[in-house]
């Protein structure tokens, strides 16, 4: 399998607080990865150090097989237009309507035309399930509609990998069903690698193909969902609400 992500003995710090201390991982094409552990463990940390919004104090990350440490500004740009975010909150603008919301990046790429946008916009929308919802604006959406045109506004750049920041957090469970569906799909479909950060343990269970599971800067476990779920003491503990018993 082609390895996209890799990070080799990762350390980050800020300040005087060790946040991570030696991560070390891969992640190939087309697998959904979802990195687990406590809170405060840094897991969004890795997620913005893989797209270059943060650089390590120490190690590498290569992406694509270039090496992050050294990139300029132009060929960080470049490098993030491969990879889409879907944050926690969606981080949709409230005064754009979803037209607008989805073709905000477009548009500032200037790569295409208003009829291209306007292609892509309605595609996208389209593969997340929200056909024909163009004119509305986001107060009008459930939170789980905003996380699927979130996801949507990602898609848009055609992106090879996908970074999911607690994707369900808040979602009923119809939402927080759909938004798993939309992340196997991604796979399944069209080979989008993706990264998940959550503690919602059964969408994890249900999406994955690897676990990653960090703490106290380092990683504990890393392998198959059914091997980990099933064999290893510090994953089961952590699954189990048992870790700091």
């Amino acid at each position: 399998m082609q390895s996209v992500i890799s990070l080799q003995n990762v350390g980050m710090q800020f300040g005087t607080t060790s946040v991570h201390k030696d991560i070390t991982f891969t992640i190939n094409q087309g697998e959904v990865v979802t990195l687990l552990g406590p809170s405060g463990t840094g897991k969004t940390v890795i997620l913005k150090l893989i797209i270059g919004l943060l650089f390590p104090t120490s190690g590498k990350i290569f992406v694509f097989n270039k090496p992050l440490h050294g990139m300029n500004e132009r060929e960080l740009i470049q490098l993030r237009s491969h990879i889409g975010m879907l944050f926690q909150g969606a981080a949709l603008f409230d005064s754009l309507t979803i037209f607008e919301n989805v073709a905000y990046s477009l548009r500032e790429r200037g790569r295409y035309g208003e009829t291209q946008i306007t292609d892509i916009v309605r595609e996208t929308l389209s593969i997340v399930g929200l056909p024909g919802i163009e004119g509305k604006l986001p107060p009008a959406l459930s939170g789980g509609q905003k996380k699927r045109v979130g996801l949507a506004r990602a898609l848009a750049s055609s992106p090879k990998v996908m970074l999911f920041d607690e994707p369900t957090t808040g979602l009923d469970p119809s939402a927080t069903r759909m938004i798993g569906d939309l992340i196997i799909k991604l796979r399944d479909q069209f080979n989008i690698t993706s990264i998940v950060v959550t503690h919602d343990i059964e969408t994890a269970k249900r999406i994955s193909d690897r676990w990653i599971l960090i703490n106290e800067g380092s990683v504990l476990a890393e392998g198959a969902v059914s091997e980990l779920a099933s064999s290893n003491n510090q994953v089961i503990e952590f699954i189990s609400g048992e870790w700091f018993d």
